[in-house]
C-alpha cells in the first residue's frame, strides 16, 4: 500500500520554493511605523496597488535584496511579499515603480518627518544627543540637467563620476536616522550646519517632539563649527559640539595649556575596542578654556575643551617624521644634483624645491636657500628648530568647542567619541543597502529612492534597538542574515489545490521572534487582510 507521502508526491503537480526571509522581523515594524497609512494619506489612490504598498513592497527588498526597479517584480514573486500583500507579480514592473517614486515626489519631505516623529515617540528614542555627517554617493550615468548630480570631492574615491550627497543626523544612543537631506554633489560640507540646524529646530516643533521639551546637543566634525553655525546654534536655543578647524587662534588656546594642567586633568573615557575600563594607561587629559566667538558683530561666549590624545600624539609625530624626511631627502637629492643637466638653470632647480615642498606639511619646518646664479647654484637648508618645537606643542591635541556649560570635561569627549555612529549608519547606505549605483535618470526618482533608503535604515536602527531592549545583542545584519534560509514551500496538486508549507525554523530564528513578541512567520503564508 502506498505511503500517505507517496500519494500526496503523486498528486502533486509542482513544488515551488519561495523565500520567507526576514520577512516576519521586518514587516511588522513596518506596520507599527504605519508606513502605508502614512504615505496614503499624503497621496491618495484609487490604483489596484495603491503607493503606500508600493513603498512597502521596495522598503522590504532594500532590506533583504537590494535590486534595480526592473528587478523588484521578479524578486517579490520569489519571496512571500507578492502573496502576502494580494499583488498580481504581473503589475509589478520598473516603470509601475518609477511612477510610484514620481508621485510620492511632492511628499517626500512630509512623509519623512511623519514617520521619524512617529518613531520618536512610539519608541521612545532619546533626543538629548544628535550626531551630523555627510556622505557622497557616485551615480551611473550623465544627469546633464540634474539639479543634483554634480562633480565633486567623493568619499568613495570615485571623482570620474557624478555624485550627489546625503546630510545625515542620528541619535546618539539609539543611532536611529532623524532627518536628512538630499545635496548637490558639489556641495561644500562647510555651507551644511546652519541649514541643518534650522531643520532640527523645525522638527523639535512639530507636537510628536514638543512634548518633550528637549534642547539637543548637535554633534558634528570639524565642518560644523564655524562661526555662522555658532551663532545659528545659539540663534535655534541649540547645543552644538565639535572639533574647530586649525587656525592660529585655536593653536594659541591649544599652547595655552601646559603640560603639568594637562598631566593633572585625565579623563575616563576608554576606546571600548582597544582599552579596559581598568587599564593603568590614560589615553586622554582634557582642560577648559574660555572661547569667545564673534558672528556678524555678536559675540558668544562658549569654551573649548583642549583635549590630548596619546594616540593621536604618536600619530602627530610619526606623520612628521615621515614628511620631514621626504622633504630632507628630496633637498639632499636636488643638491647633488645642482650644476648638472637641467640643474644648471636656477629657474628648474627653484622649481623643483618647490615641488618638493608643495602638499608637504612639514614645509613649514625646514628652512631653505637657493643662491648663486645659474650653473653657479648652492642649496642650503636646515631645520627651524623653533617651528618645530611650536608644532610639537600641538602633538597629540585638538580643541572642541561648544555652548554646553552643562557638559563635563568627561561627557564632552564621550559624546564626540560617538560621532562614528552617524557615519556607521552612512556606511548602511552605501554598504547593505546599495543605494549605489543609480541608473535612474530623473532626479524625482534620485530623491525617491534615497527616501527609500532612509526608511529602510531607519527600520534597521527599529530592529536594533528592539533587540536590545529584549536582551539580544544582534546587529541588524545578523538577524536579517539569519533568516536569509527561511523559506517556504507551493505545492500545487492535479486538481488545482494548493498547500503552502513553512519550512522548519531554526534555533536563533526562533529566539529573536520570541524575544520581540512577534507573530510566526506561517501569517506572512497567505493575504494578510487590508
Amino acid at each position: 500500500m502506498d505511503t500517505w507521502a507517496e500519494r500526496v508526491a503523486g498528486a502533486t503537480v509542482r513544488s515551488l520554493p519561495r523565500q520567507v526571509g526576514a520577512v516576519p522581523v521586518l514587516y511588522p515594524l513596518l506596520a507599527a511605523l504605519r508606513v502605508r497609512e502614512t504615505i496614503n494619506a499624503l497621496r491618495f489612490s484609487r490604483a489596484d496597488i495603491d503607493l503606500g504598498r508600493l513603498v512597502e513592497v521596495l522598503t522590504l527588498n532594500r532590506l533583504m535584496s537590494p535590486q534595480p526597479l526592473y528587478r523588484v517584480g521578479q524578486w517579490a514573486a520569489q519571496t512571500v511579499v507578492a502573496s502576502m500583500f494580494g499583488l498580481d507579480v504581473q503589475k509589478l514592473y520598473d516603470q509601475r515603480f518609477g511612477r510610484g517614486l514620481d508621485e510620492l515626489h511632492p511628499f517626500l519631505g512630509e512623509a519623512w518627518v511623519a514617520l521619524a516623529a512617529g518613531a520618536v515617540r512610539q519608541e521612545g528614542v532619546d533626543l538629548s544627543v544628535v550626531h551630523w555627517d555627510t556622505t557622497s554617493v557616485y551615480l551611473e550615468g550623465q544627469y546633464e540637467d540634474s539639479e543634483w548630480a554634480a562633480y565633486g570631492h567623493s568619499s568613495d574615491g570615485r571623482s570620474d563620476k557624478k555624485q550627489v550627497k546625503v546630510g545625515l543626523d542620528a541619535t546618539s544612543r539609539e543611532r536611529m536616522p532623524l532627518l536628512y537631506r538630499l545635496l548637490n554633489g558639489g556641495t561644500a560640507d562647510i555651507t551644511t550646519p546652519v541649514p541643518n540646524l534650522a531643520a532640527i529646530a523645525a522638527f523639535l516643533r512639530r507636537p510628536e517632539c514638543a512634548r518633550l521639551a528637549v534642547r539637543p546637543l548637535v554633534v558634528g566634525d570639524c565642518k560644523m563649527v564655524t562661526p555662522a553655525a555658532v551663532a545659528a546654534a545659539h540663534r535655534h536655543h541649540l547645543y552644538y559640539l565639535g572639533p574647530w578647524q586649525s587656525s592660529s587662534v585655536v593653536h594659541d588656546v591649544i599652547r595655552s595649556v601646559s603640560e603639568a594642567e594637562l598631566a593633572a586633568h585625565e579623563l575616563n573615557y576608554r576606546p571600548q575596542r582597544h582599552f579596559a575600563a581598568d587599564h593603568p594607561f590614560v589615553p586622554y587629559r582634557g582642560v577648559w578654556r574660555p572661547f569667545p566667538v564673534t558672528y556678524e558683530g555678536q559675540t558668544y561666549h562658549d569654551r573649548g575643551l583642549v583635549v590630548w590624545s596619546a594616540g593621536k600624539q604618536r600619530l602627530d609625530e610619526e606623520k612628521r617624521k615621515f614628511h620631514l624626511k621626504r622633504l630632507l631627502n628630496r633637498l639632499e637629492e636636488i643638491g647633488g644634483y645642482l650644476n648638472r643637466g637641467r640643474y644648471i638653470r636656477r629657474e628648474y632647480a627653484a622649481h623643483q624645491i618647490a615641488l618638493a615642498q608643495r602638499g608637504n606639511p612639514a614645509k613649514g619646518l625646514v628652512q631653505v636657500a637657493l643662491q648663486g646664479r645659474d650653473r653657479h647654484l648652492s642649496l642650503t637648508f636646515r631645520i627651524d628648530r623653533e617651528a618645530l618645537a611650536q608644532a610639537q606643542a600641538l602633538d597629540g591635541r585638538y580643541l572642541l568647542g561648544t555652548n554646553a556649560a552643562h557638559l563635563s570635561a568627561h561627557e564632552t569627549l564621550t559624546y564626540f567619541k560617538a560621532q562614528d555612529g552617524v557615519e556607521k549608519r552612512n556606511r548602511d547606505l552605501k554598504g547593505p543597502l546599495r543605494v549605489r549605483p543609480l541608473y535612474l535618470h530623473s532626479d524625482q526618482r534620485i530623491e525617491g529612492l534615497v527616501f527609500i533608503n532612509l526608511l529602510a535604515l531607519l527600520v534597521r536602527a527599529i530592529l536594533e534597538l528592539r533587540c536590545r531592549r529584549a536582551g539580544l545583542h544582534d546587529t541588524a545584519d545578523q538577524i536579517l542574515g539569519a533568516f536569509t534560509s527561511l523559506y517556504a514551500t507551493d505545492q500545487v496538486f492535479v486538481d488545482g489545490s494548493r498547500l503552502t508549507q513553512l519550512g522548519e525554523l531554526s534555533s536563533s530564528q526562533q529566539r529573536v521572534l520570541e524575544a520581540l513578541h512577534f507573530p510566526s512567520p506561517t501569517r506572512y503564508l497567505r493575504p494578510l487582510p487590508g
